[in-house]
Formats: C-alpha cells, sequence, structure tokens
C-alpha cells in the first residue's frame, strides 16, 4: 500500500495496549464466529470449508448449546481453555521501497501487526536468560517492537506484514514470522549439548546457566507449538474486527519466493505457507489479489513467467 496512507491508517489505531488472549484452537472459535453469519444452521455449517473446525476439541461443547441446530456468533464468544496466553499486540511500518531486502510484493508499505509477550513472560526472560543487549532473541533489522516505540515495552514473540487495500476490500499476508522461535530451538539444541558443562555460558545476546536455559525451554514450550496460530488468528481477529475487511490473501511458498524475490537459502519454512492457511480454511486459488492486478504487476509476472497461486479467506 502506499506509504502515506499506510501512515495514515497506522495513526488510527490504538497507541498503546491492545490485549490478545489466545490458547489453543481458540482460531477455530473465531472462524466458525466469522462463518456463522452466512451459514445459519449446522448442517450448513457441515457442508461449508470449515466442518473441520467442528471435530477441534472444546468447539462440541459450543455446539451442544445449539438444541435447535441453528447457530449465532454469541455462541462463540467467550471461549477459553488452559492452558492460554495474554499477549500485548502492537502495530508499526515496514517500509517496502528500500529495495531487494523489503520483501513486498509491490513497492509501498506494509503494516506490521506484532504479537508482543506479556509482563510475566519478560522478566522470567530476563531472569533466566540474562540478554545483555536490547531485543535478545529479535534481529534489530526485523520489524519488532523497539524501546521507546510504545510506553509499553515487550519482546516479540511474531509479526505479520500485510499489505491492505481499503477500496478492494482485501489484505494480503506478506509474511509471518518469528525470531524468537529459531532462538528458542537453537537454545534447546545447545542445551542438549552441553548436559555435563557447569557453570555459565554465552550466547549471541545473553548469557546463562544450564538450569536456567532448561527452566526457560520448559516455561515457553508451548509457546513453540502453538506461535504461528496465534499470530494469524490475530491478524483474523485485527482484519475482521479493526479493519472491517472481508477477503484475506496468503502467499503460497512458491509464489511468496518469486514474487518477493527471496533467494532460496533464505527462504521461510514451507509450513508456514502450506500447513498454516490451511488449517484457518484458505482455499488455494489462481485469482490474483485485486492489489497486484494492475498492467505493470501483469508484465513484471509475464517476464519472469511466475505461475501465481495464492490462498483466499472471504469472512
Amino acid at each position: 500500500m502506499d506509504y502515506q496512507e499506510a501512515k495514515e491508517l497506522l495513526d488510527c489505531l490504538p497507541e498503546q495496549r491492545t490485549l490478545f488472549r489466545y490458547c489453543r484452537d481458540r482460531y477455530a472459535v473465531d472462524l466458525l464466529r466469522i462463518a456463522s453469519r452466512r451459514f445459519a444452521s449446522i448442517r450448513e455449517l457441515k457442508r461449508s470449508r470449515f466442518a473441520g473446525l467442528l471435530e477441534k476439541p472444546g468447539v462440541a461443547s459450543l455446539i451442544s448449546r445449539c438444541g435447535n441446530g441453528d447457530v449465532n456468533s454469541g455462541v462463540f464468544e467467550g471461549f477459553w481453555q488452559e492452558p492460554g496466553n495474554t499477549y500485548l499486540l502492537t502495530a508499526g511500518l515496514w517500509d517496502g521501497r528500500v529495495g531487494r531486502y523489503a520483501q513486498t510484493s509491490r513497492r509501498g508499505a506494509n503494516l506490521v501487526l506484532r504479537l508482543n509477550f506479556n509482563r510475566q513472560h519478560d522478566r522470567f526472560f530476563n531472569r533466566h536468560i540474562k540478554p545483555n543487549r536490547p531485543y535478545g532473541f529479535n534481529g534489530w533489522g526485523h520489524p519488532v517492537l523497539h524501546q521507546g516505540e510504545r510506553r509499553h515495552f515487550r519482546e516479540t514473540l511474531a509479526w505479520a506484514r500485510l499489505d491492505i487495500d481499503l477500496a478492494a476490500d482485501e489484505v494480503l499476508v506478506e509474511e509471518i514470522q518469528s525470531d524468537w522461535v529459531r532462538q528458542v530451538k537453537g537454545l534447546k539444541r545447545r542445551s542438549a549439548r552441553l548436559a555435563s558443562v557447569q557453570g555459565e555460558f554465552r550466547g549471541y545476546g545473553f548469557k546463562t546457566t544450564l538450569s536456567e536455559a532448561r527452566a526457560y525451554l520448559a516455561h515457553v514450550e508451548p509457546l513453540t507449538r502453538d506461535w504461528s496460530q496465534a499470530m494469524l488468528a490475530a491478524v483474523i481477529e485485527f482484519v475482521d474486527r479493526e479493519l472491517g475487511l472481508s477477503r484475506i490473501w496468503y502467499h503460497t511458498w512458491e509464489t511468496g519466493v518469486q514474487l518477493k524475490g527471496i533467494e532460496r537459502d533464505w527462504a521461510p519454512p514451507t509450513s508456514l505457507y502450506s500447513q498454516l492457511p490451511r488449517r484457518f480454511c484458505f482455499e488455494e486459488s489462481a485469482e490474483i489479489p485485486a492489489l497486484l492486478a494492475n498492467r505493470s504487476m501483469r508484465k513484471r509476472l509475464n517476464r519472469h513467467k511466475v505461475a501465481l497461486r495464492f490462498y483466499k479467506l472471504e469472512l
């Protein structure tokens, strides 16, 4: 989207704390809440692409409340099951005009939605990992929350970059990424190798002990499983409730790598661009998002012989 338009949109969003609560399979309940606007009965839901969500643990108890077979969005409000977490959502900008390292599908800017940890996590992190630089498990050049950017600073778990077209009523998810998950996996591998080491050991940006590292890894283990689901669930809630838009596009792995000019050695995990959108009931399509369907973009794609495939979700 145009940089100035993105900045104006950002200025309209909450500047400080927006809390987002997530527990396992909440995304399924949220999608069913949205789907119930179009599918008014359980029978209709079972015939839709959302049918698989009805089989999720916890969903059956909600559906059982619909004694007459009719559903409404209120049935799905307030869903919760333990364990769960509360996150701090913040928004920012990513400038897509800076060249090939921007990794955007078109020039302009992306709105960044960040899933940040809560205060309890950050206290545990600082006590056990002892980072000796800002943003201990995040890259400086990535669109994470920076100190001083908001009154409430928290470490960033993950972020999503969004290209938004208000006139076309659609959003393109450019990427979902987490530096933190990669660092935690690296810490886990190193801790396994250092089983006999006593005392302090260091890594890039932190110093800890083996026992403290293991305590932190045990504490965050559930987050390493569900982080991408929580991030995409936050995107869908943001698009639906904050932006009021009805169509979300998501890159397939092959199209994303080609369109954003990502070298294969630096390409993201394929699961983020296959398993994740399918889990959220996105449908694969050869249709091109309206925000990319202009003459210059078509010439560019034809020149590079890119066969486009996207995932699409109608809210």
